[in-house]
């Protein structure tokens, strides 16, 4: 069932992001790369390109179909096997022949540029038929894989024939992935010779499990093609991921037709995603045995993703050190064109003593890229180092109260503080080396994350000063009036604070302390504990003392004003009470109590 022959195994790319399309020359490029790791498939599916998904019954004009003769003749060149993509899905009506001859119209032209394999693409799309294709077709599977089996046989079967099911991950499957009559459909009605797409368990998948994969080609009744989105960065335009390939065992290979990677929009900084897959894809058949016990995060014993990463920063690093652009430090010698000439007077420009010194860049390292892969690691999960600094982050907030004590826990909060500032200054001086590389064109790909992560840095470093009492000028960053650049800000984000449930999805947050949570009616002896729950939050938070409340509040919050009994409830877990809420509903007895209360803190 899941025997692939000898036909190869699938590794390589899949441009299939949303977003602004690859160049020609960058793809080119990518060619090239894939040749020199052992990679060996390009699948040309960039939603944004028009033709390929929303104006996909119109033919090429004759400048664009030079421009994928000669794409095509690159990835020829270089070994790499080129797979045209299309995707009709958004408005096809697949009982109809004219849209069907407008399907094999359009990749019979893309095959007369010398395009010999293929894929038809259904993801992202409506699932309900039109009213022609419910009176022909029993289902949407049913549509699908008839059409899809008529255009495969018009090509003549090619040899390399992709299909992408509209539901192409399990959390997609109706109920289960082993009782989805729509899998079933495609597994029985679709012709052996096509290979199917699978993204994993969820559209961006954390894992992919051999069992899951068992389960899947069971039902397709062959080895899926993994369209791996780990690396994708499409559905959010403040993340990067630059960490390896993971969490996918090598005992997937042989269960497996292949292994696509679909990553980030940018081009260059998937130089890591791609050398890591292909050492991934390599592993197996140079497995050396290993005779020491593996980490948490070294499970396999043919692949280290710790180890595919070093290799890849490594080859990285040799990429940012050459000159791309007029603005990078050009070899002395490159030229025979004489140099212009400048007036620079009697001599180059030397500072006295007492002047500020002449700016020196320093060279990056592969410790700074190995920082920077640790602050845009994965979807699921950030680097070691950012981790760190997020803990620490975390004890220096918690504990903040012990700085401005005369005792040993304010000296180990000081120690700390320090240690966390050493942390922040060391990914300052990572983007200062960064911004000073040669290659400018990597650089500018990168320019948007790495300003984005060193102001979030310069931020926290500043707060943490002003807990420890630093009078420090970046406390003005902390005000109520901070200024724009200071924050993130825009429409988006003002949309998700006003949800439930808002930071469900942060990767560092604090876990409950227990899983069960009590709610019950307040008492008079839960007063202290109410106190004590507003001081912590008021200490996060920064907000008014009990004596700056208004009289309603403090009245509630002291014991002075009784809430009323439905509208008074308290929270308990295992470590007791954790949360409140006290109302009063009678307003005019509410006003009158209050009134009370202001003579009597005036008198």
């Amino acid at each position: 069932m899941c025997d692939t022959g000898t036909r190869p195994f699938i590794s390589g790319v899949v441009e299939g992001f949303y977003g602004r399309p690859w160049t020609m020359e960058q793809r080119t490029e990518l060619f090239k790369r894939e040749q020199k790791w052992g990679l060996n498939t390009y699948l040309y599916a960039p939603k944004d390109d028009y033709k390929h998904r929303m104006y996909w019954r119109d033919l090429y004009t004759a400048e664009e179909a030079e421009e994928l003769r000669a794409l095509m003749a690159a990835a020829r060149q270089h070994g790499i096997n080129f797979i045209y993509a299309i995707s009709p899905g958004l408005d096809m009506t697949f009982s109809s022949s004219r849209d069907t001859s407008s399907l094999k119209r359009k990749l019979d032209q893309v095959k007369q540029f010398g395009c010999s394999s293929f894929a038809l693409l259904f993801d992202d799309i409506e699932s309900e038929m039109c009213p022609a294709d419910k009176r022909a077709f029993s289902s949407f599977a049913h549509a699908q894989a008839v059409v899809t089996n008529e255009v495969y046989q018009h090509l003549e079967e090619p040899e390399s024939f992709l299909f992408c099911p509209t539901d192409y991950c399990a959390v997609y499957c109706t109920p289960n992935v082993s009782q989805s009559a729509y899998l079933k459909t495609v597994g029985e009605e679709l012709l052996p010779g096509i290979d199917v797409l699978w993204t994993g368990p969820k559209v961006v998948s954390h894992k992919i499990s051999v069992e899951s994969i068992e389960e899947v080609s069971a039902v397709l009744r062959r080895a899926p093609v993994i369209w791996d989105n780990i690396h994708a960065n499409d559905y959010d335009p403040q993340r990067l991921f630059l960490g390896p390939y993971k969490d996918r065992s090598t005992e997937l290979i042989p269960k497996l037709r292949g292994v696509l990677t679909n990553p980030n929009c940018e081009f260059y900084p998937n130089f890591v995603a791609i050398h890591t897959l292909a050492t991934w894809c390599k592993a197996p058949a140079h497995a050396e045995p290993r005779d020491v016990e593996m980490g948490e995060e070294e499970q396999d014993p043919c692949y280290s993703p710790q180890k595919a990463l070093t290799l890849a920063l490594t080859d990285w690093l040799q990429e940012f050190l050459m000159a791309d652009h007029p603005g990078g430090h050009l070899k002395k010698g490159s030229s025979d064109e004489e140099p212009m000439q400048m007036d620079m007077g009697d001599s180059a420009h030397i500072p006295e003593p007492e002047e500020n010194p002449l700016y020196t860049a320093e060279p990056l390292t592969l410790n700074d890229l190995k920082l920077l892969s640790d602050l845009f690691y994965l979807p699921y999960e950030h680097g070691r180092t950012a981790r760190k600094m997020l803990q620490e982050l975390d004890w220096l907030k918690k504990h903040s109260a012990a700085a401005s004590a005369d005792t040993e826990e304010a000296a180990a909060w000081h120690s700390r503080a320090l240690c966390f500032d050493d942390m922040c200054e060391v990914v300052v001086q990572m983007f200062n080396h960064l911004s000073n590389a040669p290659n400018r064109s990597v650089l500018y790909d990168l320019y948007n994350y790495i300003c984005d992560i060193k102001r979030g840095v310069c931020l926290a470093r500043a707060y943490v000063k002003i807990l420890g009492g630093h009078d420090h000028p970046s406390a003005q960053l902390m005000t109520n009036e901070m200024e724009s650049w200071t924050t993130r800000g825009g429409l988006s984000g003002e949309f998700q604070r006003m949800l439930p449930g808002h930071g469900d999805g942060d990767l560092f947050r604090h876990p409950p302390r227990t899983q069960v949570y009590c709610i019950r009616p307040y008492g008079p002896e839960d007063q202290i504990q109410l106190e004590r729950i507003f001081r912590e939050m008021s200490a996060e938070s920064g907000a008014a003392s009990v004596g700056q409340l208004p009289l309603l509040c403090r009245g509630l919050l002291t014991g002075e004003l009784c809430p009323s009994p439905e509208s008074a409830l308290v929270l308990e877990d295992d470590a007791g009470l954790c949360g409140y809420a006290l109302a009063v509903i009678d307003a005019k007895q509410a006003a009158a109590k209050t009134q009370v209360l202001k003579e009597r803190s005036v008198s």
